[in-house]
């Protein structure tokens, strides 16, 4: 099975970019393993999908993907 950010828990489309003509560009990706989440309200800043999947801990065989509920 091919392990797809679009089909990951933490995957949020950005809706703007792609009504602009942007595409998935500027997806993001708000696994908390991955990014550092704000002191004061414990929110994630969420880093983008594919330079997390290129270059940063989940790598191309998604290791911290997680399917959909």
């Amino acid at each position: 099975m091919t392990k797809l950010c679009k089909d990951c828990k933490w995957y949020r489309k950005d809706w703007y970019a792609r009504i602009t003509g942007y595409g998935n560009v500027f997806d993001m990706c708000f696994n908390p393993i991955l990014n550092e989440a704000d002191p004061v309200t414990g929110e994630s800043k969420g880093v983008f999908c594919d330079t997390t999947r290129k270059f940063h801990g989940c790598e191309m065989e998604g290791k911290y993907w997680e399917a959909r509920k």
